[in-house]
């Protein structure tokens, strides 16, 4: 039972934290958010982002396998265990995204804008930033983390506060599975890959439209909200797609050779 209620704890921990990280990194650093706009990062409607409680899952454990490394030197016995944790975690990102894309024909993440990435799911820059965090994780949450997780173990009645947490989460899970469900049969129904902060942005656009104002934390409901709004994402990919630009710049191309022949 503790096993289950020590995981269970972590992966909450991860997920919340995981979600500041990343609400506030694109705020401020996202080089895609140009607007600095504040933006509810993941698929969820909750401060959550489940793939990152999985990563520090990955992190408490694999901090204890330190030991088992066969190099004498601190440092580098150090070094090597970063690696292999920000490795491990970007092979968690990259079956993650992968899975998404080939059984949902859903994009949680882009980074095709990115150098040297892999089918825009994973790239160096970010499995660099997996590293620092594998870093910072041993050197600073470590050590509070595993106090805490000892004094939920002899407390157990803080266990009530991560039961409330699973309760809200399930609910926002199957709620937000239901519409990825739904995305999922639009996508394939047009053939085309739905990058989720596309979508966000188009279903924000059509409810300052329609409503007056966009709302961070409601969740959404395969509504005409919805449905509208993907729509209107078909309408942009179409539009703004690699295929149709090199047609519209080869029509340019075209135009004015016919101008120059012409004169």
């Amino acid at each position: 039972m503790l096993p289950f209620i020590q995981t269970a704890y972590l992966f909450a921990l991860g997920s919340m934290i995981g979600w500041v990280l990343e609400f506030f990194y694109r705020k401020f650093f996202d080089p895609v958010n140009v607007e600095r706009k504040w933006l509810n990062p993941g698929f969820l409607t909750g401060p959550y982002l489940p793939l990152y409680g999985f990563s520090l899952l990955l992190l408490f454990w694999m901090s204890r396998i330190e030991r088992f490394i066969p190099i004498d030197n601190n440092y580098l016995r150090k070094a090597v265990l970063f690696v292999i944790m920000a490795a491990c975690i970007t092979a968690l990102e990259y079956f993650t995204g992968l899975i998404f894309i080939v059984k949902m024909k859903i994009m949680l993440w882009d980074y095709t804008q990115f150098w040297g990435n892999i089918k825009g799911i994973i790239c160096p820059m970010y499995s660099f930033f997996w590293l620092l965090l594998s870093f910072g994780y041993c050197f600073f949450l470590d050590p509070p983390i595993t106090h805490t997780v000892e004094l939920l173990i002899n407390n157990l009645q803080f266990t009530f506060f991560v039961g409330l947490y699973y309760g809200v989460f399930l609910i926002d899970l199957a709620i937000s599975l239901n519409n990825m469900v739904n995305i999922a049969e639009f996508a394939r129904e047009h053939n085309i890959i739905v990058k989720i902060d596309e979508l966000r942005a188009q279903i924000e656009a059509f409810r300052v439209k329609t409503l007056g104002s966009a709302h961070f934390f409601v969740p959404l409901r395969f509504s005409d909200t919805l449905h509208n709004s993907l729509e209107r994402y078909r309408e942009f990919r179409e539009n703004f797609s690699v295929g149709n630009i090199r047609e519209n710049i080869k029509g340019n191309i075209r135009e004015n050779i016919d101008k120059i022949k012409r004169k």
